[in-house]
């Protein structure tokens, strides 16, 4: 795990304070990789006992697993391995994917979704734009008309003036850092309309925006020949269906939600 996905799973339990430190870490990590906590104080100019709280509330154990972390980050940046096994690579990002999934608190979200007054959906880019009439195919069987916002800012601007309290905005992102959804965000908050996001586990503005998170992971595929990284988004499909086969469970009380945090091989061994 990155740095920035221990900052994003704590966003919400640190205080100002915290996430200062931790932007600083984020926005520095060649000098706080090879940096005492002592010179990373005084560049900083937080204390020492501030800057090791905040590794300590980001869930480590303390500013020497925090090197690791970075350092860690810094080996995988460097190295390039053209000999991947990207099924094997696939396959553990899935199953990541879903452990992710399932330790999800997901009572609260269906609750919001199945009492909107309207759900609208908005992704930014191409893939995430297949994925979100994915989203509203799958709602659409459950009873539910989403609104997908076109990807023109202008039609945009013109559908997001209909939107208000009551109503949910599920929003489908990579970086989740797209400064025009971010902008919307912020105005549809103010006016009370809940927010749903699915983006890629990393440090990134639009899940702290968000009220409920979900998150995937994302399979990288070097091409040599051009010295090119493409990233797949399998895993995203993936969530979507999940996401809303669970939703199906939610809205049927005959058959209720898988126990959070338990794999199938819990489930063995409980049998």
């Amino acid at each position: 795990m990155n740095l920035e996905s221990f900052v994003n799973q704590k966003f919400d339990s640190l205080n100002v304070t915290d996430r200062e430190i931790a932007q600083f870490f984020v926005q520095n990590k060649e000098f706080v990789e090879h940096a005492s906590i002592a010179e990373v104080a005084e560049k900083s100019l937080f204390s020492k006992s501030s800057i090791f709280r905040c590794c300590k509330r980001l869930g480590l154990s303390g500013f020497s697993q925090l090197h690791y972390i970075l350092e860690d980050e810094a080996s995988d940046d460097n190295n390039i391995n053209l000999n991947v096994d990207y099924l094997s690579e696939t396959l553990k990002s899935v199953l990541w994917t879903v452990n992710q999934f399932k330790r999800t608190k997901l009572d609260d979200i269906y609750e919001c979704l199945s009492k909107a007054n309207q759900l609208y959906i908005y992704a930014t880019g191409w893939e995430q734009q297949i994925v979100a009439q994915q989203m509203q195919r799958n709602l659409y069987l459950m009873g539910h008309t989403a609104f997908v916002f076109p990807s023109a800012a202008g039609e945009m601007d013109a559908a997001e003036s209909n939107i208000e309290k009551g109503d949910v905005l599920i929003t489908i992102s990579h970086t989740g850092m797209n400064p025009t959804i971010l902008k919307m965000m912020a105005a549809l908050k103010l006016r009370g309309v809940k927010i749903v996001s699915f983006t890629s586990f990393r440090e990134n503005r639009l899940a702290q925006l968000a009220d409920y998170n979900l998150y995937y992971d994302t399979i990288t595929k070097l091409i040599p020949e051009i010295n090119h990284k493409e990233l797949f988004f399998s895993n995203l499909h993936l969530l979507i269906d999940i996401f809303c086969m669970a939703y199906a469970n939610y809205l049927a009380p005959a058959h209720p939600m898988p126990e959070r945090g338990l794999s199938d091989d819990d489930h063995d061994d409980e049998k």
